[in-house]
C-alpha cells in the first residue's frame, strides 16, 4: 500500500479534525493591541489531563489506534513526522497520510499512527486522563517505504 504524504491544510484535514491556528472567522478571547492574541481553538470538559512526549524510532507500525472518548492533540517537536489517519468508523477504511509541521487536534474516534521519516521523532501529546485506547491490527505494515 502507498499512501500520498499531504500538507497540511484544514480542508483535507477537516474530516479528522483540526489545525490548531486561529481561522480568519475566529476572534481572540483576549487581546493587548500591539503584545499579543490569545485563541481558544477548541475546548473539551474534563477533570484530568494529561500530557505526553512520544518519541517515535523509524519503523514500522503494525496497528491503528484511536480514542473513542477524547480528542487528541499532536505538537511536532523534531524530526520528520507522518500522521497516517482514517476517518471515524468501526474499522479504519480510506488512509491519509498527514506531514506534522504544525500541532493538530484529533476528533474523538479518528483512527491514527505515527511514523518518523527520518530516525526519531518527538511528539508533545495533550489527551484526557482518562482516555481509551483501541487498536486495528493492519493487513501490513505501515513504514517510510509506504510513502509516496
Amino acid at each position: 500500500m502507498k499512501l500520498a504524504v499531504e500538507q497540511l491544510e484544514q480542508r483535507l484535514f477537516a474530516p479528522f479534525g483540526r489545525m490548531l491556528r486561529p481561522s480568519a472567522e475566529e476572534m481572540p478571547e483576549v487581546s493587548e493591541t500591539g503584545a499579543f492574541d490569545f485563541f481558544v481553538l477548541f475546548r473539551e470538559s474534563t477533570d484530568r489531563w494529561q500530557i505526553g512526549y512520544l518519541e517515535q524510532a523509524a519503523g514500522a507500525f503494525t496497528r491503528l489506534e484511536r480514542h473513542p472518548n477524547t480528542p487528541e492533540v499532536f505538537a511536532p517537536v523534531k524530526g520528520d513526522t507522518v500522521l497516517v489517519l482514517a476517518e471515524v468508523s468501526e474499522q479504519p477504511r480510506k488512509m491519509m497520510a498527514f506531514r506534522l509541521d504544525e500541532p493538530v487536534v484529533l476528533s474523538p474516534g479518528v483512527w491514527h499512527g505515527v511514523v518518523s521519516l527520518d530516525g526519531l521523532s518527538e511528539v508533545l501529546i495533550v489527551e484526557n486522563a482518562d482516555v481509551i485506547d483501541e487498536y486495528f491490527e493492519l493487513d501490513r505494515p505501515i513504514d517510510v517505504s509506504s510513502f509516496r
